[in-house]
């Protein structure tokens, strides 16, 4: 009986060839007509795969595989050929394709992951969207496929690796449509990871996974450098091709399927949305965990996953951890202290911050500042339910962490930013300790306090000593003294502590004094290896070879060089704070540690050898401040914090002047320590050893020979000695050669308003003295006020001595001076002079008064006249140079100012205004 099928149906079944073979394929001609047919009308693709799907409920029904093979090579060729109408019948080809499954046929199987492979390439995301009876069919068919892996494998049948590839094909398939649906991603990356997990566990140990890392990336070792860390391409041994013939021909070995298992992996990591970035990491490191993996082996695994994700997201994959992290952190408490969580976590962090892996857009001071935070909770916090066991490991943890991420370099001012960034926790790590007792806040630990800071800095001399060793292909910034600024307070905290309120610090002298050693102990360590290069040599104070200044790179500056920075011409500068906070030290601590006071010499001596003459101009007001004012009675009590300073004040000059004469041997040749002011230091510091005035211990120099030959050399040309330093000392000696007349200014002035102090009832009166006392300058624009200066013009009464010095000092510039060492008096052969010179010859030594408004009017009269003259003097003054030439320290001229027209200024003073000349 012949049946009449309509055109539709006819087409269909001219595609299938006769007999009942289980290997048959469509007729190529008749299904290229049906394909055609289809793809031309909607109404007729709906017809086409209704009638497939009936067929193949009878095929199934009568075991005629052959049939179903055809059917499902139609069902991919129709999804190739009809995609703009995929949504008439995607739910049809899922049912279908379920039904085959169903069946568990290995060879329908493997045909039936073939055309779910053509089905996900082609499912876009309005599928997902707007058709719920789509997505559950598509959602039951994936998962029915993957469960396909556990089929026979308790029976140990034969073709058990078959129907595992069956699984981790639909896996790779099913990762292109995980972006579409959340539901859909969230479920499949909960079944894929443990599947994946297991069997990548099962077959590699840590060397076989360190192998396929260092073959996903080119990592940098220490003899060779690369320019980026570049992602390996191709397969790691098998190429996907000889898999597919394998998996065809039914001779999968074990070796195809762990490839299968990470070519799987790399279709969930290597996406663009960060969405599935997230869940894929969280649940590759919840495995790990409820597995108990051992920490190395997962923290290697995540890394290689790493390598899989576009080199711009890679940074998604480590916030997303970090996040976990505080959220664990954040949930501890002493019922449910979650240390195991957490440490698994902060593992695989420094698994990752640690690795060769380049993370383009990381933005490394967040991930460092929630790193401190995190570090901070742990101690200050946690402590109280954690043991003290755990949490020195997981701080550890979070110190590694944080040393790995700032010495792989990412952008130039990576360390700088790094460095700051805990400088700044330190900080605040230090205000926990000062506490208001009015209140009833939660009062810390001080042992706790103790413990965070010192861990801390311990951090930053790690990243230093990592940045030694280690290379990049990045030219990095280098951390400089200013960086250091916010963290001097450190070596003076009741200086800034106490502001605003009634505080007291809960921390003890001996753990203060702890803090403050291993705070410059790392400072230390900052100057002798990032300031400077190890490479680069500096000058031993103690040795007679003078400093090589031809091994500086172009990224390292030489310090030594004169104003640099300008920290000359600035007063406000890192080295004058620095100075100024070791004198608060001294001021809060009437008997400090010796430990303490021998860190601070040798920071100091360290500064000399790196910054040669701008440390000593910052140092000269303070050789003043610091040392002993003798009123003349022999029964004079001192304080003791007041002979500490007094001590390192002789011990650093000396140091100074040795120093000076070994990083500038062509412009000093030995001038320093040839000169009379170095033979009175020796002798000062021989009357207050013998009238125990002197602290013993702090340094050996100098030594008792020198002091020896000193005592004898003064005394015989002078009857009455007095064992301090006027300024008409060291003017003597600043103006006794070309080089330190122009560097070294003897009335430079200490500005102690560079730290707020409550306390100072009287800063204006600080370093004055008798004629035979320090004579030092201390500038403070509050008592000038209170004194009833109102303010005229340019500056200060120093700002117009520094003026007068500097116009003076470039007159006899280019004249030549003499200074006899053994002569107290200075002789200038002048050769022609100026009419208008301020002063001249031996007036500059016997009487250098301020200067009167009506000498400086008559000096830049005759400036006026001279244009040429004039032109060349201001421009000198202006410039920044080295060796002899250059600013003169302290000008004004070299300050922005209100207007630059000083003539102007200068017109409009009165003579009667020099005593009324303030800022």
């Amino acid at each position: 009986m012949r049946i009449f099928h309509s055109k539709h149906q006819n087409l269909i079944l001219q595609c299938y060839p006769p007999g009942k073979g289980a290997d048959k394929k469509p007729n190529s001609s008749e299904l290229s007509y049906l394909l055609y047919y289809a793809s031309t009308r909607r109404v007729k693709l709906e017809k086409v795969v209704t009638f497939l799907k009936e067929k193949t409920e009878s095929d199934i029904g009568h075991a005629r595989y052959g049939n179903l093979q055809v059917t499902l090579a139609i069902l991919s060729a129709l999804t190739e050929k009809c995609t703009d109408n995929l949504n008439v019948f995607a739910s049809f080809i899922c049912s279908m394709l379920q039904s085959i499954l169903a069946i568990k046929d290995l060879p329908l199987c493997k045909s039936v992951v073939k055309t779910y492979s053509v089905l996900c390439d082609k499912l876009d995301e309005g599928l997902f969207t707007g058709d719920k009876e789509f997505v559950h069919s598509f959602s039951s068919l994936s998962e029915n496929l993957i469960n396909l892996a556990s089929y026979n494998s308790e029976e140990k049948k034969p073709n058990q690796l078959e129907w595992k590839m069956i699984a981790l094909l639909a896996i790779k398939h099913i990762s292109h449509c995980l972006g579409y649906n959340t539901k859909i991603s969230t479920k499949f990356i909960g079944i894929s990871i443990p599947f994946l997990m297991r069997t990548v566990q099962i077959n590699n140990n840590q060397r076989s996974l360190l192998t396929r890392l260092r073959s996903n990336v080119n990592v940098e070792i220490e003899d060779r450098r690369l320019s980026k860390v570049i992602s390996a391409k191709g397969g790691q041994g098998l190429s996907t091709q000889q898999i597919e013939e394998d998996f065809d021909n039914d001779a999968l070995t074990a070796t195809d399927i762990n490839e299968e298992v990470f070519s799987a992996l790399k279709a969930l990591f290597n996406t663009s949305l960060t969405n599935q970035i997230q869940s894929v990491t969280k649940a590759v490191v919840k495995y790990t965990f409820d597995n108990k993996s051992e920490p190395k082996w997962g923290s290697t695994f995540l890394e290689m996953c790493t390598t899989w994700i576009p080199v711009q997201l890679r940074f998604v994959s480590l916030a997303t951890l970090l996040s976990r992290l505080d959220s664990v952190a954040r949930e501890s408490n002493p019922q449910t202290p979650n240390y195991a969580q957490q440490f698994h976590y902060a593992n695989n962090i420094l698994g990752l911050v640690s690795s060769d892996v380049n993370m383009i857009g990381l933005s490394v001071s967040d991930i460092i500042r929630q790193v401190l935070l995190l570090q901070t909770n742990l101690i200050l916090h946690q402590s109280s339910f954690l043991d003290q066991e755990q949490v020195k490991k997981l701080s550890s943890i979070y110190s590694n962490c944080i040393c790995n991420l700032s010495s792989h370099i990412y952008y130039a001012d990576q360390v700088p930013d790094s460095i700051q960034e805990i400088l700044l926790e330190v900080k605040s790590g230090l205000e926990y300790s000062y506490i208001d007792e009015s209140t009833q806040s939660e009062i810390i630990e001080a042992d706790l306090i103790h413990s965070l800071i010192l861990t801390l800095l311990d951090s930053i001399s790690t990243i230093f000593n990592i940045l030694i060793k280690k290379s990049s292909s990045i030219t990095r910034n280098r951390v400089n003294l200013e960086h250091w600024t916010i963290s001097l307070p450190i070596l003076a905290p009741e200086s800034e502590m106490e502001i605003g309120a009634n505080r007291t610090s809960i921390l003890s002298a001996t753990q203060m004094f702890e803090i403050q050693g291993k705070y410059l102990k790392v400072f230390s360590d900052f100057l002798n290896h990032e300031l400077i290069a190890d490479g680069t040599q500096i000058i031993k104070l103690d040795d007679s070879h003078s400093r090589s200044r031809e091994n500086f790179s172009d990224d390292l500056k030489d310090y030594t060089q004169p104003d640099i920075n300008q920290y000359i011409t600035h007063p406000d500068n890192f080295i004058s704070h620095f100075l100024l906070y070791i004198d608060k030290f001294f001021d809060s601590n009437e008997s400090p540690s010796t430990e303490i006071v021998l860190s601070i010499l040798r920071v100091l001596k360290e500064m000399i050898q790196i910054l040669g003459i701008n440390f000593v101009s910052n140092y000269v007001p303070f050789l003043f401040h610091w040392s002993l004012k003798f009123n003349g009675n022999s029964s004079q009590e001192h304080s003791t914090a007041s002979k500490y300073k007094d001590t390192i004040a002789n011990i650093i000059l000396n140091y100074c002047l040795k120093g000076l004469d070994q990083i500038y041997p062509e412009e000093l040749q030995n001038y320093c320590t040839n000169s009379r002011f170095y033979g009175k230091l020796l002798t000062n510091i021989s009357y207050r050893k013998t009238n125990r005035l002197w602290i013993e211990g702090l340094d050996s120099e100098p030594t008792d020979l020198e002091i020896s030959k000193a005592v004898k050399q003064i005394s015989s040309v002078e009857d009455n000695v007095k064992y301090n330093f006027t300024k008409d000392d060291l003017e003597n000696f600043a103006c006794g050669d070309n080089f330190t007349i122009i560097w070294i200014d003897h009335k430079r002035p200490i500005t102690l308003d560079f730290i707020n102090d409550p306390h100072s009832n009287d800063r204006s009166g600080l370093g004055s003295g008798d004629g035979s006392g320090p004579g030092s300058e201390v500038v403070s624009i509050e008592s000038s006020i209170k004194a009833g200066f109102t303010g005229k013009g340019i500056g200060t009464a120093g700002d117009i001595s520094s003026i007068y010095s500097d116009l003076s000092h470039h007159h006899q510039k280019n004249y030549n001076s003499s200074y006899n060492s053994t002569n107290m008096n200075a002789t200038f052969n002048t050769g022609e002079h100026s009419n208008g010179s301020i002063i001249t010859g031996s007036e500059i030594l016997k009487n250098y008064n301020t200067p009167r408004i009506s000498e400086l009017k008559d000096l830049m009269s005759q400036q006026r006249k001279a244009g040429a003259r004039r032109a060349t003097l201001f421009s000198d003054n202006m410039s920044t140079s080295t060796g002899n030439g250059g600013h003169v320290s302290g000008s004004v001229l070299t300050r922005s100012i209100a207007t630059t027209d000083v003539n102007t200024i200068i017109d409009g003073l009165n003579d009667d205004d020099d005593k009324a000349i303030v800022v």
